[in-house]
């Protein structure tokens, strides 16, 4: 949510133990585009398709196509272009089921890029699923490939606390999230006025529509989630399948959100306590070398150094990451660090060695701003999505001062940081409107949706998994539940992927109320 990068590494992650594919860069010059005057106003009639960038897999094709900047103007003068990645069913048309398109998070999470991770990572998914499907990355308006939110890189990297306690410090705050937007509006456009998840789900509306209009199925992970399940209010006949995994429950109202997203962070937190506590310290891919420790001690030790004086981050220069790690940083930043319990060794790893001084570990996750069109609009448009689609009410210090109260009593250990709480404190001051704020999902087709849930998620809490199947209701979606940790399940193999799998290929739903114990790539075979 609040840090878009956190989201959309949830499935990125989760692929760093069969892959070394990483997020592929595209040229600034293919991406550095605004919104456009066009004659008609209207989308275009089909995808124009051709080669990807040589960075992607030669496997892939590439598609631009052509929307209305704004939905509730469709006949008006601007236009964007959406950028999206295709692989082609493998198995012939004699055993292509359909489209299926997929979001790995965020906001602002690039689907070209997980597409592209997933073909670079064949041991990544179900077989089945690429030599069946075609299987599309369409990056939501203002994100990758599609016309990207711009902003200035050093606006954006401009270090600013969250956590204000005084009113100069909440002026502050407030001062640097309106300069931050106003040059994004300066670089990108009217398009930081339109690129609210409804827009982007009517977006998926038209290039299901220009890709033949057959029935989609869809897989959300994250705020995948959110995207998909309104689309789904919006079209609820053109879907054949819908998984959501790590749901979003995109209707709570501020405080609810941040009690049950810090507390999920800090029950996830305590869980890679007791892991590397009694993990081997050098069982080599996952050792954790604070074996035998007090691990939640030495987190704290770290957090109070950082408390007196930020800690060094010497192997960071400031043009990527942060040449120091004050404690609020970290704070954020273990959120994602716990997303993938294929990254905790690196996370105990990054903690040892910040209780010995050096930050930089943690320090490079928490990626700055570099100039980079497509990296960068997944921070970018990670802010200016969450701005257009989540209540940001506070309006002083005293706010704030309440929230953190929240916080430092139901979470103490983290303090109440998290993206709920950074989205609220980001968009204060932002200029764009909220154009979609939350409401209960009201979904009315006959396709039965599969839900998937962690019970330990540092980021989508088991509680917004329970909130969205009531919203859908019993009649129309089935929960299945991991009981295990993470943020999202069906790149982590096991049991839930594969009912997950097998609802995609076949439309086999598992018996609700069905709880899964055993996941192949996380800790402890949970």
């Amino acid at each position: 949510m609040g840090r878009s990068h956190i989201f959309t590494q949830a499935a990125l992650l989760a692929l760093a133990t069969v892959s070394a594919a990483s997020p592929l860069p595209v040229p600034i010059a293919q991406l550095h585009r605004k919104a456009t005057s066009c004659s008609t106003g209207n989308s275009t009639d089909s995808i124009a398709w051709g080669a990807c960038p040589d960075s992607f897999p030669s496997n892939l094709t590439c598609g631009t196509y052509t929307v209305p900047l704004d939905w509730n103007d469709p006949s008006g003068s601007e236009t964007i272009e959406l950028g999206l990645v295709r692989f082609e069913a493998s198995g012939g048309k004699a055993s292509r089921i359909g489209n299926l398109f997929v979001n790995p998070g965020g906001p602002g999470g690039q689907a070209s890029s997980l597409l592209a991770s997933l073909v670079a990572s064949p041991d990544a998914v179900d077989p089945r699923i690429p030599e069946r499907f075609d299987v599309i990355g369409l990056d939501p308006r203002g994100v990758g490939l599609s016309t990207p939110v711009v902003c200035d890189p050093a606006a954006y990297n401009k270090r600013v606390s969250y956590f204000p306690k005084t009113p100069d410090q909440y002026d502050e705050l407030v001062a640097y999230n309106a300069a931050l937007g106003a040059s994004c509006r300066a670089k990108t456009g009217n398009l930081i006025d339109f690129v609210d998840t409804i827009s982007a789900a009517k977006d998926h509306e038209a290039v299901r529509k220009a890709l033949g209009g057959e029935k989609i199925s869809l897989l959300g992970l994250s705020y995948g989630t959110q995207l998909f399940s309104q689309y789904a209010e919006l079209f609820p006949d053109n879907i054949r399948a819908l998984v959501l995994d790590g749901n979003l429950q995109h209707s709570q109202s501020e405080s609810s959100n941040l009690l049950i997203e810090s507390t999920t962070y800090e029950a996830t937190l305590k869980q890679f306590f007791l892991w590397c506590a009694n993990a081997n310290a050098t069982a080599g891919d996952n050792a954790c070398p604070l074996s035998g420790q007090d691990v939640q001690a030495v987190y704290e030790s770290v957090l109070a150094e950082a408390t007196a004086s930020p800690i060094p981050a010497p192997g960071c220069d400031g043009t990527t990451c942060r040449t120091d790690m004050t404690e609020e940083d970290m704070r954020f930043i273990i959120q994602g660090s716990l997303i993938s319990p294929s990254s905790w060794p690196r996370l105990g790893q990054a903690l040892a060695e910040a209780n010995a001084g050096n930050a930089t570990l943690l320090s490079r996750q928490q990626p700055l701003a570099t100039g980079d069109a497509y990296e960068d609009s997944s921070l970018f448009a990670g802010t200016a999505i969450a701005c257009q689609d989540w209540t940001h009410a506070s309006t002083s210090v005293a706010d704030l001062l309440e929230k953190a109260t929240l916080g430092a009593n139901f979470s103490p250990l983290t303090g109440g940081a998290c993206q709920s709480y950074k989205i609220q404190t980001s968009c204060l001051g932002w200029p764009a409107p909220l154009t979609n704020p939350p409401k209960p999902v009201r979904y009315t087709g006959a396709t039965t949706i599969l839900q998937a849930q962690s019970t330990f998620d540092p980021s989508t809490s088991y509680a917004w998994g329970l909130g969205l199947h009531a919203e859908l209701g019993d009649d129309r979606s089935v929960l299945l539940v991991r009981n295990g940790t993470g943020h999202t399940s069906y790149l982590d193999g096991g049991e839930t992927a594969a009912a997950l799998n097998a609802y995609l290929l076949d439309l086999t739903l598992p018996a609700p109320g069905t709880v899964f114990n055993t996941c192949n790539r996380c800790m402890n075979n949970r």
